[in-house]
């Protein structure tokens, strides 16, 4: 009877300790990009105030670029159900998509230089090496956030 106990408290411990930490993980997951931003880097008030503002400001940029972005993959996907793909509207409207593209990326990465320089310097380098990656691999099919 004492092993049956013995083994009894042991499954209790291990399930607990399973569920704790299924909850504990499951929360981290779940929190949103603001969150993170401010635990992941360690972000004081006066730091997550600023990056916040910065962000705002950024927001019309992006909601910019992603607009031009969409009406020029939306432009070359007509083109080629109507059969232009080897046209030189579809190649202008690449053109134009790479253009827009590559003007995102930069005034993204411009934008990321400007939140990093508002943290420590050591999490700032972090956060750069972290989202630059993210940037130059985005394939522009939706929009990103801080995250």
């Amino acid at each position: 009877m004492k092993r049956f106990a013995g083994f009894f408290l042991l499954v209790l411990a291990v399930a607990a300790t399973a569920y704790g930490l299924t909850r504990y993980w499951g929360a981290r997951r779940t929190e949103d990009q603001w969150t993170w931003l401010r635990r992941e880097f360690r972000l004081s008030d006066s730091q997550f105030s600023r990056i916040q503002a910065l962000h705002q400001a950024y927001q019309p940029v992006c909601a910019d670029h992603c607009r031009r972005i969409m009406a020029l993959r939306q432009r070359m996907a007509d083109l080629e159900l109507t059969g232009a793909k080897n046209s030189s509207g579809y190649a202008a409207a690449q053109d134009e998509w790479q253009a827009v593209t590559r003007e995102c990326n930069q005034a993204t990465l411009w934008q990321l230089q400007k939140v990093a320089a508002e943290m420590d310097p050591g999490e700032g380098r972090r956060y750069l090496d972290l989202m630059v990656p993210r940037i130059t691999q985005y394939d522009h099919r939706e929009p990103r956030g801080v995250r």
